[in-house]
């Protein structure tokens, strides 16, 4: 069996070099560089997103339990409305830009171009399995690049439209899709790749970061952390109450920049917890709400509640441990030290905290690693300055959630632990390119610039003149 398993791995090995060196000569040809090809490209990813809308929804359904609802704005409408972003622009975007050059260059023409960085590779993860795929393989083929795409195994519902749709409209040479394990993850992060992109968690970013430096490879990591959301004594408490509880349940709270707890003045604690336990009431967010991937992560979210009495949990609806459907609930009465305070959640587990001044809240929230969000409601503009001048984070947005991170003329991206790179409609073009600066001299121009010895008389011109 063991050696079954390595003439296996063995084989993937070959298989996933054959695809690269593939994709290496068609990059090579100049078979993506075309604009009308890329148009045309994205034109058939587009209609084979609406042609497959409903497996589409019927998958995430599967693999998540996803509402229709949900599935069909974040990972059906929001692709579209990229893919028609970038259709639209994307002449506009790649059009070398003319930079001035030195006057002892002239007559000279100096201009940045955006190229694609070759054949890369995009790890995608499960809780937005056909999103967080597309998205930036749209912005590869954009750009001018071949794709090798690893989806989550964990998605396979997912993972297994993603071979159909894109095998049925890109050959292998342009969009491969590699599916398999962490197995076949390792394989393909040991290969000379031009440029990676990575979405998930920080603990393997780490690992995706280590491999690309050790071939020096350039990489995009979106990954996640602790994003804290505040609410102040000034805050329109029925207002964060609500907008909270949406953005933190969307998805089954399983989404990266997601608020992960609340910190909360104490003197308007009573009344946030009183709005948020009325809004339970009222949404029935047990009835339509994304499942809990998997058993490990049912498992390791009931691991963060151990310890918490009953009297701490406010719960809408019930869990239903076989098919991993958690009930959605707020916890109140933690320590500081608390796990749920220390570990990002990535569930429908809302922790909340409170502070009594502005010192003991940047105190707290500079123990954490930089967020890819920060949420603040507030109605005074200097206290939200103050927040984001002691934070950094991937974006912020204030009164409200998720919303930063909800438009595609803003760039989505974190900072420090919670990643690096931008990606989302120009940003994402940009990001699978690189700037290449370009220079054409003509012929009639000075020779100074032609530099050859002797430079006895060149010399105290220099000196005189460029100073």
């Amino acid at each position: 069996m063991l050696s079954s398993k390595r003439k296996t791995m063995g084989q993937t090995h070959q298989q996933i070099r054959d695809v690269l060196d593939r994709q290496k000569e068609y990059f090579s040809r100049g078979e993506t560089l075309g604009m009308v090809n890329r148009e045309k490209r994205l034109i058939d990813l587009e209609n084979a997103l609406i042609k497959y809308k409903d497996e589409i929804l019927h998958a995430l359904h599967l693999d998540l339990h996803k509402p229709a609802a949900e599935a069909y704005l974040a990972e059906f409408y929001f692709l579209l409305q990229e893919i028609r972003l970038v259709r639209k622009s994307l002449k506009k975007w790649l059009k070398p830009k003319k930079v001035s050059s030195p006057v002892y260059f002239q007559p000279c023409r100096s201009e940045v171009h955006l190229e694609p960085y070759g054949v890369v590779l995009i790890v995608a993860p499960w809780n937005y399995p056909i999103q967080l795929a597309l998205a930036p393989l749209v912005s590869a083929i954009a750009a001018g690049n071949t794709v090798v795409l690893k989806p989550s195994e964990m998605a396979t519902a997912s993972e297994g439209l993603l071979v159909k749709l894109l095998s049925e409209i890109y050959p292998q040479e342009l969009v491969h899709v590699e599916t398999g394990g962490a197995d076949v993850a390792s394989i393909l992060l040991g290969e000379k790749f031009d440029f990676i992109f990575f979405t998930g968690s920080t603990e393997i970013g780490k690992i995706v970061a280590q491999r690309a430096a050790e071939s020096l490879i350039p990489c995009v990591l979106e990954l996640g952390g602790k994003c804290p959301c505040i609410v102040d004594k000034t805050a329109d408490i029925e207002l964060a109450a609500g907008r909270i509880l949406s953005g933190k349940f969307f998805n089954g709270g399983q989404t990266c920049f997601a608020p992960d707890f609340v910190i909360v003045h104490e003197s308007v604690q009573d009344a946030l917890l009183l709005a948020m336990k009325r809004e339970l009431e009222l949404v029935p967010w047990h009835e339509e709400m994304s499942y809990v991937i998997n058993d490990r992560h049912y498992e390791r979210l009931l691991g963060l509640l151990e310890g918490v009495d009953n009297e701490q949990i406010t719960c809408s609806g019930e869990d239903i441990r076989n098919v991993c459907k958690m009930a959605p609930r707020i916890v109140t009465g933690l320590g500081w030290d608390h796990v749920l305070l220390k570990e990002e959640i990535f569930g429908p587990i809302l922790p909340i905290v409170s502070y009594a001044s502005e010192d003991e809240l940047i105190q707290k929230i500079s123990g954490y690693s930089d967020p890819l969000a920060i949420y603040i409601f507030s109605e005074n503009k200097n206290f939200g300055l103050k927040v984001q001048q002691a934070k950094r984070s991937g974006g912020v947005c204030i009164n409200d959630t998720m919303k930063q991170s909800s438009s595609l003329e803003l760039p989505f991206g974190g900072v420090g632990e919670s990643g690096n790179g931008r990606y989302r409609g120009r940003y994402g073009v940009r990001a699978f390119s690189y700037e290449r600066a370009v220079v054409r001299r003509g012929k009639l121009g000075r020779k100074l610039m032609d530099l050859k010895p002797p430079y006895g008389k060149v010399f105290p011109w220099l000196e005189r003149f460029m100073r």
